[in-house]
């Protein structure tokens, strides 16, 4: 996250930052989406090739993958959906 000199008073600054990040790659991801109709489906190959090669057996790893995949669908997600 990009540190500026303005102090987090109120401990906003990681969710302010969050939502800025995923709006705008969503944003990129609907405009490349127009030429290039795959990069959703893309996107989300991407991270179960991932995920895939991380063989999760924990616990911790069970919720690292889905939370993973959840993000990731959220970030690739035709607007309006």
């Amino acid at each position: 996250m990009p540190m500026n000199e303005q102090s987090d008073k109120f401990g906003t600054a990681e969710g302010a930052y969050r939502l800025a990040l995923n709006t705008v790659i969503q944003a990129l991801v609907d405009h490349a989406s127009q030429t290039d109709p795959g990069i959703r489906r893309r996107a989300l190959t991407g991270i179960e090739n991932y995920v895939a090669g991380l063989n999760p057996q924990s616990e911790l790893e069970l919720d690292f993958t889905e939370r993973a995949r959840g993000f990731a669908a959220s970030l690739v997600k035709p607007p309006g959906s």
